[in-house]
């Protein structure tokens, strides 16, 4: 194998040392000066459109000097261009398996539709609304106005929680831990009137009250659903407010939950 490769280089006169370096230096030379001098050109509302252009010129010099070099290196024999060819293909196919498998992901979520445009899903830490479903990427926007680009392939080995499933309906969950020692009807009957109160309440979904007894406490579920699943949070928010004085005037005493109540709820 190393004499194949001894015998696919040229035999050097002593200048092509010198030209090497050359193209290399002018590549060089060429995209920093394209680096440099197109924010001069452009202006403030451009740069957003045409610096994202200077990565495809990095390449096309790259791909240009390396046309260049290639030759003085290489006997240009057929043998040797096919073996270029296909240990370039090779090295290519291993350097993109990645992006393939996101782009095989894509075509079979394309059929299967884990979520559409407008859903509110979970990909590990990331939770937001889908704007945006490409052949590789789902684009979300998260609660924070966060855009995250997550690869289809992500789903290969993360769960995905999906709030929505191409319905307008989200249901909202709202919890309170509130002292044992209390009428739990009553209490019930307090979060519902909550509930059924709030400006953001999507009147022709169930709400419902759940309880478990935890043993620092009680814990209730207000359930209910927003007109808007983009008022979810402000929904939760003013669920929250409200409810715990509304258990407060009642008579209940609100308790705190312990750092692992995850392993309770």
């Amino acid at each position: 194998m190393k004499e194949n490769w001894i015998e696919m280089l040229r035999e050097w006169s002593g200048y092509e040392p010198v030209h090497i370096l050359l193209i290399i230096g002018c590549a060089w030379i060429i995209y920093e000066i394209i680096r440099r001098l197109i924010p001069f050109i452009i202006g403030a509302n451009q740069r957003f459109y045409a610096l994202p252009w200077l990565p495809f010129l990095r390449l096309a010099i790259i791909v240009s000097a390396m046309t260049l070099l290639v030759p003085i290196i290489i006997k240009p024999t057929r043998e040797n261009v096919l073996a270029l060819v296909g240990g370039s293909a090779l090295a290519i196919g291993f350097a993109v398996k990645d992006y393939i498998s996101c782009l095989i992901a894509g075509i079979i979520f394309m059929f299967e539709r884990p979520y559409r445009i407008g859903d509110w899903i979970q990909i590990g830490e990331s939770y937001g609304e889908v704007i945006h479903l490409g052949m590789r990427t789902v684009l979300i926007r998260t609660t924070d106005a966060n855009d995250i680009t997550i690869p289809h392939s992500v789903l290969w080995h993360e769960p995905l929680s999906n709030a929505t499933s191409g319905h307008l309906d989200l249901l909202c969950v709202t919890g309170f831990y509130v002292h044992p020692d209390h009428d739990n009807a009553q209490a019930r009957q307090a979060l519902i009137d909550v509930a059924l109160s709030s400006v953001y309440l999507h009147l022709d979904r169930p709400v419902s009250v759940v309880m478990k007894n935890l043993p620092f406490g009680l814990y209730y579920k207000l359930k209910a659903y927003p007109m808007d699943s983009r008022e979810q949070f402000k929904f939760i928010a003013d669920l929250t407010e409200r409810g715990q004085f509304a258990l407060h005037d009642i008579g209940l005493r609100m308790v705190t939950a312990p750092a692992s109540v995850s392993e309770y709820t």
